[in-house]
């Protein structure tokens, strides 16, 4: 992932981490405080391992903020950014930058330990810091080092670190990523005349993730000793061998429809679609066996790199978008198509859901994030407002193989822009509206089916599996959208009676 941190850099805004959720909700509460005191922009830095983390929480006393208005200030020198008022909120933001400085010696998730005698320090902050702490642990090294925890790590805390250089001959930097902290270290003991041995990424590496067996590695051959838990003999006897599980669609998936029809066509029209992805669920159609992803930059990128792909390639170009995401960022992209006629096909996606990430509403859903109702806001309308005209739109169900091949090949044989919207709701937002009620799953007739592994090799449903070496259905994560009865040449797939 992207290392965050530098946008503190940019902005001159306080950054804050955690090393846990508990401290997480306690840095966060504590955020909107310290923002309201300096009327200072608060970053709060989060990375995989600390979003994915959960565990028990102490929550404390809610903060009641009494007898306060809430309104707009209107403070037009401060929100109106032309030339006269932003020289002086430049001015303004160095001040407060200063200040950030020297409170960053004084922030309360900020702690520094010296301990008599120790002539090693070793800074950290976020997860990293939890890993260097439990590797001290291991190694019985907690009291024979100094350790300054960074609480806020942009701007860092020149005093503390200052202490710490007079206490050390060497410093190890354990950071995730880029070499943040070690280049700001590094400076720092320039700027103080300070000689001090600044090392970090030698030991570190700058991809991926760290861990604790990472972590134990570099600090061992930071601190010139022993690893001990290297080369340590482990029986591999009892491990059982699992085989790749690539993450896949859900069973009942509509957007595994959409993307079987597409590589249909692309077959029986003999062309070679090129597929513009955003982010969403649908990205997974990059695997196996609908390999129907292209390209997937970030949020939005979808139909702005059709646009630009369609300038060079003389066949179909198609940007693939979910329904959220196009509401986001998508309309832009489909404006650029129209007002610059370039030839693509845009395919909405439309599950009725913000499905990858929690089913948080959008505009498309009616719902409000409050769960009140709200406007729906129908995607024909946007698509139609952007200047797609009607015989350039088709709306399908994505359950229906044959109106959504019929669909792409008008579309492809048509010049664009062009819109799909492929519309089927999300197989979990329908389980749990027809929670309750039964769902009959589909049953393979053996003397139909000739084992061609279409379903299998084409269509790729985790219901649909190989059981001594026949196709079988996996009832309990069957949906019942009866979309492999349509795919199956030799009618070997039906409901279960």
């Amino acid at each position: 992932e992207q290392d965050n941190r530098y946008y503190g850099l940019h902005a001159l805004c306080p950054v804050f981490e955690a090393i846990n959720i508990q401290e997480a909700k306690d840095v966060i509460k504590y955020g909107f405080e310290f923002s309201e005191t300096h009327g200072a922009i608060v970053m709060m830095r989060t990375t995989t391992r600390l979003n994915h983390a959960r565990g028990d929480l102490v929550l404390g006393e809610i903060t009641k903020i009494e007898d306060r208005i809430y309104d707009f200030d209107k403070d037009r020198s401060r929100w109106t950014f032309l030339p006269t008022n932003a020289r002086v909120q430049r001015v303004k933001q160095l001040e407060r930058y200063e200040l950030m400085k020297s409170l960053s010696n004084e922030f309360p998730f900020t702690k520094l330990k010296v301990n008599d005698g120790a002539k090693v320090g070793i800074i950290s902050s976020g997860i990293p810091y939890s890993y260097v702490n439990d590797a001290l642990l291991k190694l019985d090294y907690l009291d024979k080092v100094s350790l300054l925890k960074l609480g806020m790590v942009f701007p860092q805390p020149e005093k503390l670190m200052e202490k710490l250089y007079e206490n050390c001959d060497k410093i190890i930097i354990v950071e995730e990523l880029e070499p943040f902290h070690e280049d700001f270290a590094k400076k720092l003991a320039f700027e103080l005349d300070m000689k001090v041995e600044i090392v970090g990424k030698k030991f570190f590496p700058r991809n991926a993730e760290l861990n604790l067996n990472k972590t134990i590695n570099g600090l061992t051959k930071a601190l010139g000793i022993a690893n001990p838990f290297v080369d340590l003999p482990i029986d591999t006897k009892s491990f059982h061998h699992a085989s790749p599980r690539p993450p896949v669609l859900c069973p009942g998936c509509s957007h595994r429809n959409t993307f079987y029809a597409l590589k249909l066509m692309e077959k029986r029209l003999g062309v070679n679609f090129v597929y513009s992805s955003d982010i969403g669920c649908y990205t997974l159609g990059y695997y196996k066996p609908s390999e129907a992803i292209d390209t997937c930059i970030c949020m939005g990128a979808s139909i702005g790199m059709a646009n630009g792909i369609a300038k060079l390639h003389n066949g179909p170009v198609l940007a693939i978008i979910g329904d959220s995401t196009f509401f986001h960022t998508g309309v832009p992209g489909l404006i650029n198509a129209v007002y610059n006629q370039n030839n693509v096909i845009v395919i909405i996606l439309d599950n009725s859901a913000t499905a990858m990430t929690g089913f948080q509403p959008h505009p498309g859903t009616g719902d409000k994030i409050t769960g009140e109702a709200g406007t729906k806001v129908p995607l024909e309308q946007i698509v139609k407002g952007a200047g797609i005209t009607e015989e350039h739109l088709w709306v399908v169900d994505a359950n229906e193989l044959k109106q959504t091949t019929k669909a792409i090949e008008e579309a492809v044989n048509m010049p664009g822009p062009n819109v799909i919207i492929s519309r089927h709701i999300c197989t979990l937002l329908e389980s749990r509206i027809k929670r309750g009620m039964k769902i009959t799953p589909v049953e393979i007739d053996y003397d139909k089916c000739n084992n061609c592994m279409i379903c299998i090799k084409n269509f790729g449903c985790p219901a649909i599996t190989i059981k001594e070496g026949k196709v079988s259905i996996i009832e309990r994560q069957c949906r019942g959208c009866n979309v492999c009865i349509e795919i199956c040449p030799f009618d070997a797939i039906s409901p279960k009676e």
